[in-house]
């Protein structure tokens, strides 16, 4: 076939089927270029979900009327100031989106700035010559975008319900406020103001105006910094999980990214302490020197590439263990009690009434015989793990919990405990779970057991490379295994622990990790859910009726053990209400 040049407008819809997907692709690339225009004020307004008309209003440097005409042209952008595309300081760059608009859209473009005392309009649509005409307005900007893909009908269909799209493109304005709790943000649906943040000096206070309240108070803040990567942000308790990962947001110099990095660290972090196939929730900003990361390799400018992805990823997944391990697994979720109790009180300072040695915990309170002496023997070496001791989520917490006296066993089940003003319910076997488990990842050894039959295992040439590279963690686990083609292996042994486990599925799993993230932390997970069984079973039993004393010395126990907020299934294993909480629901003043 012979080759020919495509059209100028051809290839800008090409880029609009790249850059603007629905009318919240449109919001997200507006408010970027009011963002990186200086804008303190956004102001946005849809009709019909945006399908009929988009309008975007700031209050930034504005442009002349040469720099009008401009900017509809193909990748005419005022975003570089070099040939240097790996360090970018702005937001939108790539020169698409405004040219990509027009061309699906009838586009009209009102600007004015500093320098001039007159306003000007372009307006725009498809193949249209662009027509410019005296406008009246202050300096800024207001972009106005209608009958989005009149051009182009068959991609009109492709759109959902309004209500759809809608939530769409609040998720769009939501995520560019969280970025900037600095400005001001307003949303306007069909002539009503549907959300509205004022600028503010507190992160925190932005983030509970744009996810609640409930989000606010079941996250703990986390600051880090090393070499010249910063992280700060808000990061949920293990036991305020939700079902998909829409509360994770992940931020690489205030941009929004959709990263595995992000997700594969979180998901880490919380491995054995939300349930499986819950998500931790989060609000993480990323800082990092502008040309360690290429913002270029997309054309909605959502993924990323990282220079250094390992030390990032290392990073990330470092500070949140020792943000989880110091406080946040220690502190249980306000959700649990929140529709009949709606205030909260969720962490108590360390205040014991009862002395150490006076409930001094024996071992048949907490395991039963036979499963206490299975495990007299095992001590801690080297670990099972390849994440480095202090940032281990069974660190000694730097702050303490005080879950008081117990004063009754309700159905032989949860305890009942008081301090000070706050009521405690624990559930017994849940935190004897936790007491049981946390106590074998500390003193837990893997020893090799050879197989009596091989397993003949087939992989690919580029798993096996990755098993070759990472040798020295299939060692340190205990897994043995022979070359014998270039896509062929023999399993000779495994870890013990793991007693009849498949190992060709086993190693399968951990080549899939190593080739996906250059780890091996698959294999801490799956070693993790043996020890949950092994502590469920051997832990004590919903139903076992218990003293006062036996009670205290559970309670005493909890207060000296990591992630003691939620058993080894990530379930809640104590709740506190204090005589706030419970005098505003018998509405008290």
């Amino acid at each position: 076939m012979k080759i020919q040049l495509l059209s100028q407008n051809l290839v800008n819809q090409i880029a609009a089927g790249e850059v603007i997907e629905r009318p919240s692709s449109i919001i997200k690339e507006l408010m970027e270029n009011a963002i990186d225009a200086g804008a303190n004020e956004i102001i946005v307004e849809v009709v019909d979900a945006g399908k009929s008309f988009i309008s975007l209003s700031d209050d930034g440097a504005g442009m002349d009327k040469e720099s009008l005409e401009l900017c509809v042209l193909s990748h005419a952008t005022s975003k570089l100031s070099s040939e240097n595309l790996f360090d970018i300081h702005t937001f939108g760059f790539r020169g698409e989106a405004l040219p990509s608009i027009a061309s699906v859209s009838r586009l009209s473009i009102t600007s004015a700035d500093n320098s001039f005392s007159e306003a000007w309009t372009i307006s725009l649509e498809g193949t249209s010559k662009p027509q410019l005409s005296l406008a009246n307005r202050k300096k800024g900007t207001t972009v106005e975008v209608r009958d989005l893909f009149f051009a182009t009908p068959a991609r009109l269909k492709f759109l959902k319900s309004n209500s759809i799209e809608l939530d769409f493109c609040y998720d769009s304005f939501r995520r560019t406020a969280l970025a900037f709790p600095d400005k001001t943000f307003k949303f306007f649906e069909d002539n009503r103001e549907k959300l509205f943040y004022c600028k503010t000096d507190d992160l925190q206070q932005r983030v509970r105006d744009v996810l609640g309240d409930s989000f606010a108070e079941n996250t703990f803040e986390i600051k880090a910094e090393k070499d010249k990567l910063k992280l700060h942000g808000f990061i949920g308790v293990p036991t305020f999980n939700k079902a998909s990962m829409s509360n994770q947001y992940f931020f690489v110099n205030k941009r929004f990214v959709k990263d595995k990095n992000f997700s594969y660290a979180l998901r880490s972090a919380y491995a054995g302490l939300a349930p499986a196939g819950r998500y931790a929730t989060a609000v993480l900003f990323l800082d990092i020197p502008y040309n360690e990361v290429d913002v270029n390799a997309h054309p909605a400018k959502v993924e990323i590439r990282f220079k250094e992805s390992e030390k990032i990823r290392f990073f990330v997944l470092s500070e949140l263990k020792k943000a989880l391990s110091s406080f946040g697994a220690m502190k249980p979720t306000t959700e649990m009690i929140a529709s009949s109790f709606p205030s909260h009180t969720y962490f108590i300072p360390a205040k014991r009434s009862i002395p150490r040695e006076e409930t001094a915990p024996t071992a048949s309170h907490i395991f039963f015989r036979s499963e206490q002496e299975i495990f007299t023997n095992i001590n801690l070496e080297e670990g099972y793990t390849l994440i480095p001791e202090e940032q281990s989520l069974s660190l000694n917490m730097k702050r303490k919990i005080s879950l008081g006296n117990a004063i009754h066993q309700l159905g032989n089940t949860y305890i009942i405990a008081e301090n000070d003003d706050n009521l405690i319910i624990v559930d017994q076997h849940a935190a004897a779970e936790r007491i049981t488990l946390e106590k074998l990842r500390n003193d837990l050894t893997l020893e090799t057991q050879t197989l009596l039959l091989p397993e003949i295992c087939p992989l690919k040439k580029s798993q096996i490379e990755q098993l070759e590279t990472n040798n020295d963690i299939m060692l340190k686990f205990g897994i043995h295994y022979e070359k014998l083609a270039p896509d062929l292996i023999s399993i000779n042994a495994l870890p013990a622990i793991l007693g009849t486990c498949d190992a060709k599925a086993l190693v399968k799993d951990i080549v899939e990790e190593l080739s996906t993230f250059g780890d091996a932390y698959a294999i801490n997970e799956k070693i993790y859910r043996i020890l949950s069984t092994i502590s469920c079973h051997g832990s004590l039993r919903a139903g076992k009726k218990l003293t006062i004393q036996e009670m205290n010395s559970l309670l005493r126990q909890m207060e000296d053990t990591a992630n003691i907020a939620q058993c080894c299934h990530g379930r809640p294993s104590y709740v506190i209400l204090s005589s706030k909480k419970i005098n505003k629901f018998f509405e008290r003043s």
